[in-house]
């Protein structure tokens, strides 16, 4: 009598498990977007107090003690979010009717300049536009009583999320310590897995959050210079657009260059010189210092991740596609050995 393979049994079963699964979606869909839901707020919240755990770390290395770092990052979350709403929302908003107007006559030159019939395009972006711009001027003008009564989700989502940032801010040192010592007792190899993930997006953050504030005043400074009208926005969406490796840079250069046609030919060239060299400035230059040689990944991977995050998960798949390659790419590094060692197993047995 064969014996039987269990390996082989235990791999189809698991097979009508997803298969089943694939067809009761419908049914446990609606249940798991309702639990992502309700454990957003939350994730967010650690992942926010994860990126800020090296500055307190730094912070507590300087001699500082932990109530008191910990009350320091959040006195200066809180100031630099009043700072945003009071000081450049407004300016913000100014600069954004200003871009539009300035698409909108670039469009319009295009049209004449090509007897290009373009009132459709031009209908269409006035329409997006002064929606848009009448969204601002609402949270603007109407102050935050209104937008608590407009906006009462978003409000009590913001307020969890505040509020467990602190609690996971002050606890990161015991979250990380208990999950230290359960994967010890459970499991060395694995334990030193979770230390290589912890010590690859670690770096990540710290690149990243550093990468922020450098390309803020860099490109704000350089637009300003060279007497670019919108230097203060594009240096916001330049900051931004960092999170999107590759197409973000491109997407605010292509609007300062739409701007600067309309302004004058001198700002133009002026303009495209800027968006030739210090994207290269960045690439080459900024990014390995700020990284050093963590996070290397091949510039080809990097599309394919942000390509694939935006198919399955849209604007929220882009941010955090590069973070979840990171992660996988430590995992298979560390594997890989017993990957192909497997690999090696079946080819003789085969």
């Amino acid at each position: 009598m064969k014996r039987i393979n269990y390996k082989l049994l235990n791999a189809l079963i698991a097979l009508t498990i997803i298969y089943i699964l694939f067809l009761l979606r419908g049914l446990w869909g609606g249940v798991f977007i309702k639990i992502l839901a309700i454990l957003k707020p939350f994730i967010i919240a650690f992942v926010i107090a994860y990126a800020f755990y090296p500055f307190l770390r730094w912070l507590q290395n300087k001699k500082w003690p932990k109530g008191l770092a910990v009350a320091f990052i959040v006195l200066l979350t809180v100031a630099f979010l009043g700072f945003i709403i009071y000081s450049l929302i407004p300016i913000f908003s100014e600069q954004l009717v200003s871009l539009f107007s300035s698409i909108i006559t670039f469009v319009t030159d295009v049209g004449t300049k090509f007897d290009i019939d373009i009132s459709p395009i031009r209908t269409t972006l006035y329409d997006v536009f002064n929606k848009i711009s009448a969204n601002i001027g609402k949270y603007i003008s109407d102050g935050a009583v209104n937008m608590l009564n407009a906006s009462i989700n978003f409000v009590s989502n913001f307020i969890i999320v505040f509020v467990c940032f602190i609690y996971f801010l002050s606890d990161m040192d015991k979250i990380r310590n208990d999950v230290k010592v359960y994967f010890r007792k459970k499991n060395k190899k694995t334990f030193k897995l979770i230390q290589n993930i912890d010590h690859e997006t670690t770096q990540y953050f710290k690149g990243l959050c550093l990468t922020l504030v450098i390309q803020f005043f860099e490109y704000t400074l350089v637009f300003f210079l060279i007497g670019h009208p919108n230097f203060l926005l594009l240096g916001i969406l330049s900051s931004i657009s960092s999170l999107i490796p590759y197409f973000g840079g491109l997407v605010v250069n292509l609007i300062a260059l739409m701007i600067a046609a309309v302004v004058s030919p001198k700002l133009l060239i002026l303009t495209l010189i800027v968006a030739i060299i210090f994207p290269n400035i960045d690439g080459y230059i900024v990014s390995p210092k700020v990284y050093g040689k963590t996070n290397n990944i091949s510039p080809l991977l990097t599309i394919f991740a942000v390509f694939a995050g935006g198919v399955l998960g849209g604007f929220v798949g882009i941010l955090i596609a590069l973070p979840l390659t990171i992660i996988i790419k430590t995992i298979f590094n560390y594997y890989k050995g017993d990957i192909y060692k497997k690999i090696d197993d079946i080819k003789e047995k085969i």
